[in-house]
């Protein structure tokens, strides 16, 4: 999770600072990259958690809420990664 923050907080700032469309490419494929790991990541945790569930009846609760509001933030910043891009290379329209 910090290390999609950090390429989440290079991707904000290069909006600012004046970098090349190459580094921006670069960036946004860190981000998928990340986000698809930590969202599998987490899939094979909650799976494995139903597992142990299964076998000891003992609900493993904290590492899949844990990692249901992880995958949630990781979900909701690369959204908002998309929102940002859309409105950078397409503007805002009002009709």
């Amino acid at each position: 999770m910090l290390l999609y923050l950090f390429f989440f907080m290079v991707y904000l700032s290069s909006s600012y600072f004046l970098v090349s469309q190459g580094f921006i490419d670069l960036l946004q494929f860190a981000l998928i990259l990340i986000s698809w790991t930590n969202l599998l990541f987490g899939l094979w945790i909650i799976v494995f958690s139903c597992i142990v569930w299964g076998n000891d009846r003992v609900f493993p609760f904290s590492p899949i809420v844990l990692t249901l509001l992880r995958m949630g933030g990781v979900f909701l910043l690369s959204t908002l990664v998309a929102i940002i891009e859309n409105l950078v290379t397409d503007g805002v329209v009002v009709s």
